[in-house]
């Protein structure tokens, strides 16, 4: 998955995720096998868990990473 630093957080309307709120792995892997963009929030995890990050790999999910918010991750799918 390619990973990208921006200033801004993109346009879009993203589904929200939070590694904070109970079942996330659920819902977050059911947004991703429907292609969804997502908001998430890592905090307090250092890392994508590996299994999600292969999970992106595979459905072609960009990484967009706020510069001023290391913890908020714009997840994208390609265009294609």
């Amino acid at each position: 998955m390619n990973t990208s630093l921006v200033k801004t957080a993109p346009q879009g309307d993203f589904a929200e995720i939070s590694v904070l709120m109970q079942g996330w792995e659920i819902k977050f892997q059911m947004l991703v096998s429907q292609k969804q963009p997502v908001k998430f929030d890592m905090y307090p995890r250092p890392d994508i868990p590996p299994e999600i990050n292969e999970r992106l790999n595979q459905q072609g999910y960009n990484d967009l990473v706020l510069e001023n918010d290391r913890w908020q991750h714009f997840l994208v799918p390609n265009s294609k």
